[in-house]
């Protein structure tokens, strides 16, 4: 969870500071997804409480044990939606190595179809995000989002809702883990077919999608500067709207850029808040201390994603 020890009236000073100021014209806004147009969390706790139940159920290990596991794998790979996500952890390769056929069909085939079928059921754009992009697009405000979804994922999230009302989409590359990796899964067949057809049902999107390297997440600014490149824009034409500060945030401040905070995005039901933030981060691990963005470079707080439309 973020650090919410920013104080309302700062906030609201730098708006009206900003209003006081002589600002340029708006041509772009860049916006994340996860946490700011949508909540992957509503469509992906479910599936993976489910499935650990289950597997738990049908194996020795506790809830805690295969949720320890599992937060390895996503740790080391990035994201939660790694099309190898069970092959890699070490129950499958404790329990299945010699069998990994009957793990696929026990266990990965039911998970990722419980994933897809929660996907199709509650994944929802947030109040008036579609509204305010329809809006921004009447000003002639192009927008375009920059996520760290692999891009698989992101192709079939923005045929869900978004297709047609984005300028563009840039999100990271799935990769598969090099032959000297020594992580490795008990089996690839099944998430490479996976990854094939969901690119495959999602080939008439009309948005264009942009592949970029793994190293280019956020905060890190290659992944800002080619869109910026892309659309021939100044940051100081440029409006950032995400719900990460230490991810959305910075790379907005490391340009110039004005940043709307999608404070809305960081706030999860307790049962997820503890499943996302607690069961699946390994023990043991020391997270890397990381930049903050400084309060003073917010210049604004959203309770809502079309309050996004008072800043452009």
């Amino acid at each position: 969870m973020q650090n919410l020890n920013f104080k309302t009236e700062d906030i609201n000073s730098n708006i009206n500071n900003l209003s006081s100021q002589k600002i340029a014209k708006t041509k772009l806004v860049i916006t994340d997804v996860d946490g700011t147009m949508a909540s992957f969390w509503d469509y992906f706790v479910p599936a993976i409480r489910d499935f650990m139940r289950e597997m738990s159920g049908r194996s020795k290990k506790s809830l805690h044990e295969l949720a320890q596991d599992i937060g390895h794998v996503i740790e080391r790979r990035g994201t939660h939606e790694y099309p190898w996500l069970l092959e890699e952890t070490e129950f499958a390769w404790s329990y299945y190595v010699d069998e990994p056929e009957e793990f696929i069909e026990s266990f990965v085939k039911p998970f990722w179809q419980a994933v897809d079928e929660n996907r199709a059921k509650y994944l929802r754009p947030y109040p008036e995000v579609l509204e305010t992009l329809a809006e921004l697009k009447s000003r002639d405000i192009k927008v375009v989002a920059l996520s760290d979804a692999p891009e698989y994922m992101a192709r079939v999230r923005n045929k869900q809702i978004f297709d047609g009302l984005l300028d563009a989409v840039y999100s990271l590359e799935t990769k598969e883990p090099d032959e000297g990796d020594i992580y490795q899964p008990i089996e690839f067949t099944h998430g490479r077919a996976r990854v094939k057809q969901l690119r495959a049902d999602t080939a008439d999107l009309t948005t264009p999608l942009h592949i970029l390297p793994q190293s280019y997440e956020k905060p890190c600014t290659h992944g800002i500067d080619r869109v910026l490149a892309d659309f021939d824009v100044y940051p100081a034409e440029v409006v950032f709207i995400g719900d990460s500060l230490n991810k959305d945030g910075l790379v907005a401040a490391s340009r110039g850029m004005r940043f709307v905070w999608a404070h809305y995005g960081i706030s999860l039901p307790a049962e997820y808040e503890e499943l996302v933030n607690h069961s699946l981060k390994p023990v043991g691990i020391t997270p890397i201390q990381q930049r903050r963005m400084p309060q003073h470079l917010i210049s604004a707080v959203a309770a809502r994603y079309d309050e996004l439309l008072n800043i452009v």
